[in-house]
């Protein structure tokens, strides 16, 4: 029995059996417990509360024995456990055991949609109803209209002449966009909706039909279907079309399979697959293309897996396979492009005090070959990694050993490495009664190789055979941090001095450089021991590090910080080219500069400038300065070389952007990158202009790209951007202009 409340007011009738109050009111609360939409669909509103008490308050309840009907009227509330309705009068006709609420009907589901009928009939079974002129809230704030709602003895639920959209508007306003279909069935059991005679309309315009559509319930999770496809055109593919089938095979894993057709190169598919395990994770996307109707020839396409495995709470292993059939595949075909294509393969351990790892890599160029040739392109299987801390003794000092091992080969002959290394250090932080800061490391470090077929230019050969060194190093670094709080400012002066000792020599020629050849000299490793980023050379001799560290802060400047720096080597080291800035016994001067006076306000500058003329010979430049309003951001990217008159700059590039939301629904934003460079000019230019509201994005889009690469062509590019809040993405794209 359910346990039942009632209030009534001072006129209500109470000369009425509590059986058929029971009954009447379980007839009225029927509309609690039948059919509900979410989103464009309707769900079974089940109660899930838990509470199975039923109130109900109305100004008047009656009992009328002729006609055998309970009617409440007034301001009627029934609420049950979540859900609440609201009517002005509701009849429960117990001849016909049917309930009828009239009169600025509203349902209230326990997910905060909101239903609004002029009527609402329910069987006093619960298995049917009947409802006419329904207005739906629906909980993510998209609404719902339909002439007629019928509930049937089946479960499923039918509307008629139904209206759908996610845009505000006031009566008798024309959304700016809707959907439109003569009928819809929502099959609980299936947990899917379906349309006949669907009309998507713009601005009430009828933009796209279709006699038959249909799509999962949103509660329902992920279910088998088409997506939305893709329609574009372009210089690269011509006219091109993608169609991708949703496959979902179980709670653990999915499949995409996407048909590729295009008129300019060829056809084939995309696809992937993906899929959870108790400890690991498998992703699999890869296309193939064929200008071959048969695929017999001209086959391009490319593969993209990750696999992760956690195989116990201190070893994990994984692998990232990246891999195309030519270099522009990508490109062409508007997939991710980056210039090199890496494949790796990998465990590793994380332990308390330690780090382990064992690395294969295998790697693709795909970019136009510069200075490295196609022939030099190694393969590493293994590179091994190992990394120790150990706890701090008595004194407060630690050790730490660092281990490396690495085969390197090549398939055309060209240098193959074996190497393997060992670091032990101490290091011992400590500070003294004036507030000084000081850290004391001291190390030994051995490399031993085995290589094959090394170019030798010093000695004019080619060497095959061993070669290796012991590189003992230390050092002691001093800090002296002074702290002002006068004239409301936070300030920090800190001078810090860094000496280290080391034997000269260590880079012979008949040792390898593989992983040192990018080696880039500024603030960030101003005061570090070795300033190489891989092993295969090493920073020897007498050196010091000195430089000097600034920042304020207060509410009415914001944050200012700045770091500058040289380095003074007591013997020139002949590994350190000219273009490093480390050459000589003085290096190049290395900083930046960081304010932040306010959240309108960003600059940030870091420099390296030539030590005897003190022009800048790198500079890095970013500032963002503005409100939403209005926002300028830029960069400026210059590296100096010394290389022939003809070529006096290695690189300078300029980055500017402007972007403004200059009304409520509208923003503009504008990029242009410039190659200022020898025989510099534009790179690519970007105009963008949006206009979004709570239920659609539109956007018009220009992209002019000088960039041009084989088949690759360039050209100006243009996107218009139709997003469908709740429904769907559409974009139409074309490609305008020749090459050049």
């Amino acid at each position: 029995m359910v346990p039942l409340l009632f209030t009534a007011g001072a006129g209500a009738q109470r000369s009425f059996k509590s059986t058929l109050a029971r009954a009447s009111v379980l007839a009225i609360a029927a509309a609690l417990s039948w059919g509900a939409p979410a989103q464009a669909a309707f769900v079974d509103a089940v109660d899930d509360s838990g509470d199975s008490n039923t109130l109900l308050l109305a100004d008047e309840l009656s009992y009328d024995q002729d006609a055998n009907t309970v009617t409440a009227s007034g301001f009627v509330e029934i609420q049950r456990g979540a859900r609440m309705l609201l009517a002005d009068r509701i009849v429960y006709d117990r001849n016909k055991d049917v309930a009828t609420a009239t009169g600025n009907v509203s349902l209230t589901d326990a997910n905060g949609t909101v239903f609004f009928f002029e009527s609402i009939q329910v069987a006093g079974d619960l298995k049917e109803g009947l409802a006419t002129e329904v207005r739906v809230l629906l909980s993510d704030k998209s609404r719902m209209a339909s002439r007629q709602f019928r509930r049937n003895a089946d479960g499923t639920s039918e509307l008629d002449r139904a209206v759908y959209s996610a845009c505000d508007s006031c009566e008798g306003e024309t959304p700016l966009w809707q959907i439109k279909a003569g009928h819809v069935r929502y099959d609980p059991e299936a947990e899917m909706v379906y349309y006949n005679n669907a009309w998507v309309e713009f601005g009430g315009v009828p933009l796209f039909y279709t006699p038959y559509l249909a799509h999962p319930d949103p509660t329902a999770g992920p279910k088998s279907g088409l997506l939305l496809p893709t329609i574009g055109a372009g210089r690269n593919l011509g006219v091109s079309f993608k169609q991708p089938y949703y496959f979902h095979i179980d709670s653990d894993r999915d499949a995409t399979l996407t048909p590729f057709l295009t008129t300019e190169a060829g056809k084939g598919a995309i696809g992937e697959y993906r899929q959870d395990f108790q400890e690991a994770r498998v992703r699999v996307f890869g296309s193939l293309m064929a200008k071959d109707p048969d695929f017999k020839k001209d086959l391009r396409g490319h593969l993209d897996a990750t696999a992760r495995w956690d195989m116990s709470d201190y070893w994990r292993s994984g692998s990232d396979i990246r891999l195309a059939t030519d270099r522009t595949y990508l490109r062409r075909y508007n997939f991710i492009a980056p210039t090199w294509l890496t494949s790796n393969i990998f465990a590793e351990r994380f332990g308390s005090n330690s780090y382990f790892s064992a690395n294969a890599y295998y790697f693709q160029r795909q970019r136009i070959a510069s200075a490295i040739g196609t022939s030099s392109v190694p393969t590493v299987l293994p590179l091994l990694t190992y990394n120790y801390t150990g706890d701090p003794d008595s004194i407060g000092g630690y050790w730490t050993v660092d281990g490396n091992g690495l085969v390197l080969q090549r398939e055309d002959g060209n240098t193959d490495t074996t190497r393997g290394s060992l670091r032990l250090g101490w290091n011992l932080p400590f500070k003294d009664g004036y507030g000084g800061d000081y850290k004391l490391r001291a190390g030994v470090r051995g490399d031993g190789y085995y290589v094959k077929d090394l170019v030798r230019p010093s000695k004019g050969d080619i060497y095959t055979g061993k070669a290796g060194r012991v590189v003992p190093e230390a050092s002691l670094e001093w800090r002296m941090p002074f702290v002002s709080n006068a004239l409301s400012f936070n300030q920090l002066l800190e001078p810090i001095v860094m000496g280290v000792i080391s034997p000269i020599g260590g880079n012979s020629d008949s040792i390898p450089n593989e992983d040192s050849l990018d080696l880039e000299f500024d603030d960030t490793n101003l005061f570090s021991m070795q300033r190489f980023t891989g092993i295969d050379r090493v920073e020897t001799g007498a050196r010091v590090n000195y430089g000097l560290h600034y920042a304020a802060f207060n509410r009415s400047i914001g944050t200012v910080s700045a770091v500058f720096g040289q380095v003074y080597r007591f013997h020139a080291d002949s590994v350190f080219t000219p273009q490093s800035g480390l050459s000589g016994h003085f290096s190049d001067y290395v900083g930046h500069v960081d304010l932040t006076p306010n959240a309108y306000v960003n600059l940030q500058y870091r420099f390296r400038f030539d030590k005897d003329s003190f022009v800048a010979r790198r500079s890095e430049l970013s500032a963002a300065v503005g409100p939403e309003l209005f926002r300028v951001s830029s960069s400026y990217i210059f590296n100096k070389s010394n290389g022939t008159p003809s070529v006096p700059n290695s690189t300078e590039e300029l980055y500017v952007a402007l972007s403004s939301r200059f009304a409520r629904n509208w923003s503009v934003v504008f990029s242009h990158r410039e190659n200022l460079g020898f025989n510099g000019g534009s790179i690519r230019t970007d105009v963008g202009l949006t206009y979004e509201d709570e239920c659609v994005v539109i956007g018009l889009d220009f992209a002019n790209d000088n960039t041009q690469d084989r088949d690759f062509k360039k050209g100006l590019a243009v996107v218009l951007r139709l997003s469908m809040k709740t429904i769907g993405d559409i974009k139409f794209n074309t490609d305008v202009g020749a090459e050049r």
